[in-house]
């Protein structure tokens, strides 16, 4: 006697479809990023030695090394912050890295122009602006012309020598900001004369986001291709 096997459609798919994202190629990670709005701006860098390279960047959304930024002045026409401190709110929850574009006027290698703080509901990180390792001068001339190329990227940079251009900080944020809430950046610029005055232009933070590889997508349509198959003969059956 022949036993009739009851199953449905969905019943079908779904199991197939835990099987296959169980055996799936390894998951990927993309960025969702978060740009922020600078609270405060107190000088105009267009202002600055070669500041005329600026001017188109205002307003608008720049993306330098794949980050975007947000480009904005107040009603004063400032379009940066310098000297002092500056507390920049998040209220981003999973942060796992940030980007800000700060860079100085003058500077000499090795000073300590300030830092920039991370605020959690539970979480805490500092990292220092160390001329030659993440800010150097915004203007390429007699000062500190170097950043390490790790911490802090070229990011807006004129043609030629004495111009001015502007460079982007990397932090990776420790792992217990995967599960707080970033609330506050904090920018501590210390006016340090001709050993640097760092100023902040722009900072966003961004999530990483969990992906299926395109081998994954692949897979699973192969799946449910064999799973029609098995409908169709079951039906005939």
């Amino acid at each position: 006697m022949r036993t009739h096997q009851q199953f449905t459609l969905g019943g079908v798919i779904r199991r197939t479809t835990l099987c296959l994202l169980g055996a799936a190629a390894p998951l990927a990670h993309a960025s969702t990023f978060t740009t922020l709005a600078i609270p405060t701006f107190n000088s105009d860098m267009r202002t600055f030695s070669g500041g005329a390279v600026y001017a188109p960047l205002y307003p608008s959304t720049q993306t330098w090394n794949g980050t975007p930024f947000q480009f904005a002045e107040d009603g004063s026409g400032n379009t940066v912050f310098a000297r002092g401190v500056l507390d920049i709110p998040v209220g981003v929850f999973g942060v796992t890295q940030a980007f800000t574009i700060i860079n100085s006027g003058f500077g000499a290698a090795g000073a300590n122009n300030g830092s920039v703080e991370f605020f959690g509901t539970s979480s805490y990180y500092k990292v220092d602006l160390i001329q030659g390792i993440n800010i150097r001068d915004h203007f390429d001339n007699v000062f500190n012309n170097s950043i390490d190329g790790i911490n802090a990227l070229p990011a807006l940079v004129s043609a030629g020598p004495q111009n001015a251009r502007l460079d982007e900080q990397i932090y990776t944020l420790p792992a217990s900001f995967a599960n707080d809430t970033l609330t506050t950046i904090r920018f501590t610029g210390l006016d340090l004369g001709n050993a640097g005055i760092p100023f902040i232009a722009a900072a966003t933070v961004s999530i990483a986001a969990v992906v299926p590889e395109p081998g994954t997508y692949a897979l699973m349509l192969a799946g449910l291709a064999g799973v029609g198959l098995v409908v169709r003969r079951r039906s005939a059956g």
